[in-house]
């Protein structure tokens, strides 16, 4: 479990009136560790903390249908990303506390994914490289601020009215806003060109997603007292660049830190993460888009990067480098830029939970929930010429080592090469070799670092990883470990139990039905 991003899936039609759940919040501190631990996101080994800009927080939500009291728990959480090890933890605790009621299946844990937290929380090497190891001290500020907001919902549920709507996050909902990237900027254009016309004209205000979906809690009493907010709206949280040294929350800690403190009332009326109003700005289809609005520029000399291509600056001898090229945010430094696309963020989301006039009743349909383990290198994928591909054993690309205009790669490459830099080229052979089955299976992507087949000391990728699906109401909620880009609006249809899917007639490659034997490889850091 690296990732768990939020899509929202809101019906269109018309919903029953008035349906209402019974419903709980709770917020909790996970700020852990604020010195010599690495900070997640980035895979920079000297990006370590030495202070806190802003405390870390988790915010749970606890849904339960009074009809046939099933509940589920969506957890969003100050973290780079949610982990396997973070989620068995939390499971337990949960387990021993209130036994039968929380369980892996219906507890979602979603990181806000911001790269300003601290790693060192999973089970697998190729996490722990940078962070030097396990972090048991990180870990533990995780899973106990998790279990201590999940509890705290657990007791605060009651009967409650939700609503759910959605606006764009850009000078309709932001006066003044810069068009079109009031809050986000696609930070790989060239490459979302290459998407088929039909993806592409599912967004037509650019290349990005503008839209911000809402869910709005409130008292069921009949006054409509505002309980709790949680929204999906797609950007990275890179504000703070690599160099940052200080915990922070980047541009979505601080936009729910500012909705908190509006409905709660600022600290001469409630200290900060205590107050009775919790506002999740959870994180959703954020692939390639980043907050650094302003664009790419070469740091040594500030002049545009070579953005349409290869995101790089010429040096003295006309040699290009990616390493030069980094992405700018509208502030004048990284903390005004997280401050600055927070406070839009913040802005819009005002403007969505005041538009009770397209705001939608979330509707009948219970409380439901499936959970799946996936073993991602037996998958079949069908191919637009009719043929089915097959999913492969973990590997990393050159694209890896390249990194993003939001953090460049320690290594100079030149994005959409596929061998640029001799040390890699030696280095990769020594992790462990590729089969040539495996090069034709994860083909055209050169494979860099073969880590699928590594397993000493212990695996270095996943080969299965899990994928929930929640809903409550006409709110559907997917985890999936990845960094996604689509995202639907359409009825929300229900749940049908889960199976296995029948293979397809032919597949196109055909690697080996079982993965290669497990090698040793060199643990190089």
């Amino acid at each position: 479990m690296r990732h768990l991003i939020l899509l929202s899936v809101c019906a269109a039609g018309a919903f029953a009136a008035d349906a209402t759940y019974n419903v709980g919040v709770g917020i909790a501190d996970v700020t852990g560790p604020a010195a010599n631990v690495n900070l997640m996101g980035y895979a920079n080994p000297g990006q370590t903390a030495g202070g806190i800009h802003q405390r870390l927080r988790s915010r749970a939500f606890v849904f339960a249908d009074p009809a046939t009291q099933r509940r589920a728990c969506f957890v969003s959480v100050d973290a780079g990303m949610c982990s396997q090890y973070m989620k068995n933890k939390v499971v337990e605790a949960l387990e021993a506390q209130l036994p039968g009621v929380y369980s892996t299946e219906n507890v979602l844990i979603s990181g806000t994914h911001t790269h300003s937290a601290p790693a060192g929380f999973f089970q697998y090497v190729l996490f722990e490289i940078t962070s030097w190891g396990f972090v048991k001290e990180a870990a533990d500020a995780f899973v106990s601020g998790i279990v201590r907001s999940v509890l705290a919902a657990h007791k605060d549920v009651a009967p409650a009215s939700m609503k759910l709507g959605s606006g764009k996050v850009d000078n309709t909902t932001v006066p003044g806003c810069p068009m079109p990237n009031c809050a986000n900027i696609n930070r790989s254009p060239t490459a979302y060109l290459r998407n088929p016309a039909a993806e592409r004209a599912r967004y037509p205000d650019g290349d990005t997603d503008h839209t911000m979906a809402m869910l709005k809690v409130l008292s069921a009493d009949g006054k409509a007292t505002p309980r709790a907010m949680a929204n999906w709206y797609a950007v990275h949280g890179t504000s703070m660049n690599n160099t940052n040294s200080l915990l922070s929350g980047d541009n979505k800690g601080y936009a729910s830190y500012l909705f908190e403190r509006h409905v709660n009332g600022g600290p001469d009326k409630v200290r900060t993460g205590t107050g009775a109003f919790v506002a999740a700005f959870a994180q959703t289809n954020l692939g390639d888009v980043s907050p650094n609005t302003n664009g790419t520029y070469c740091m040594d000399t500030g002049l545009p990067c070579d953005s349409t291509q290869h995101s790089t600056c010429p040096n003295a001898k006309g040699e290009e480098r990616n390493a030069m090229c980094v992405g700018r945010g509208p502030g004048q430094d990284m903390f005004g830029s997280a401050q600055i696309v927070g406070e839009r963020q913040f802005v819009a989301a005002q403007s969505v939970w005041a538009d009770s006039a397209a705001a939608t009743d979330i509707g009948e349909g219970g409380v439901d929930y499936r959970h799946v383990f996936v073993d991602m290198t037996a998958q079949n994928v069908s191919l637009p010429d009719g043929t089915y591909g097959r999913t492969c054993t973990p590997a990393m690309g050159y694209a890896f080592a390249a990194g993003t205009t939001d953090g460049p790669g320690a290594f100079d490459f030149t994005q959409g090469s596929n061998s640029s830099n001799p040390f890699w080229n030696l280095v990769s052979g020594f992790i462990s070799k590729p089969t040539q089955a495996e090069k034709d299976c994860q083909a055209p992507k050169p494979i860099l670092l073969n880590t699928g087949d590594c397993s000493f000391p212990y695996p270095w990728s996943p080969h299965v990883v899990p994928v929930q699906i929640m809903r409550v109401g006409q709110l559907v909620i997917l985890g999936v470990p990845a960094e996604v880009r689509a995202c639907a609006y359409a009825a929300a249809p229900p749940l049908a139990a889960s199976r296995r899917p029948e293979p397809p007639p032919r597949l196109r490659p055909a690697p080996p039905a079982q993965p290669p034997a497990a090698r040793e490889c060199l643990l190089w850091v």
